[in-house]
């Protein structure tokens, strides 16, 4: 039980979705609020963390000392990868407090939906987010850093690596357009891979 002022929820405050995949559609779990304060209170509204996730409730109802009400949380997992943990918030009472309530778990994305956020295929086993950045106006000396994502795709599962990006300006770095040729080297179960970053920076 979670207290929060005067209003608790029952039960677990934050509920487990386990392994999900994006295929199998919104997911809605219900939780259960209890007034375990002496006054009347107003649910007055509702949030939540992310598009993804909506919260419903009676907005307006008065709860009085003891009286109970449901709530819900419903999250969609079309275009989410990996673990989440999604927040709803009910605002309530003339001081405007909070209870809070979640989702959690991990969710396995589509092949579709990888394909959009890895577009760049290194080979079978291998894609990257993208291999271009823009990293506007810099000068000599500033150093600026991005970061790729690497995603492993393997038989036991898919698993992603975050690669960091590092630029600085040489001095002797010509004034300028100038496009960079950043190598990076990727590591998987079957082999090492060299590719390319482009980075694009005019030198002030």
């Amino acid at each position: 039980m979670l207290l929060v002022d005067s209003l608790v929820v029952i039960g677990l405050a934050t509920v487990s979705l386990d392994t999900i995949h994006e295929t199998d559609g919104v997911q809605e779990r219900n939780f259960w609020l209890r007034n375990a304060g002496a006054d009347t209170i107003v649910l007055r509204q509702g949030y939540t963390s992310c598009g993804c996730t909506t919260i419903t409730f009676e907005q307006g109802r008065k709860l009085a000392p003891g009286d109970s009400t449901r709530a819900a949380l419903h999250f969609n997992p079309q275009g989410k990868g990996g673990d989440f943990l999604e927040q709803g918030t009910i605002v309530y009472g003339d001081r405007r407090q909070r209870v809070e309530m979640a989702l959690e778990g991990t969710c396995i994305t589509s092949d579709e939906t990888l394909m959009r956020q890895f577009p760049i295929q290194i080979s079978d086993e291998v894609r990257l987010s993208t291999d271009h950045f823009d990293l506007g106006i810099m000068h000599p000396g500033e150093r600026k850093e991005r970061s790729v994502v690497v995603l492993h795709r393997m038989p036991s599962g898919n698993r992603q690596e975050l690669l960091p990006i590092v630029y600085q300006v040489d001095a002797k770095t010509p004034k300028g357009l100038q496009h960079i040729d950043y190598p990076i080297q990727i590591h998987s179960s079957i082999g090492q891979y060299t590719h390319t970053i482009k980075l694009d920076v005019l030198i002030k």
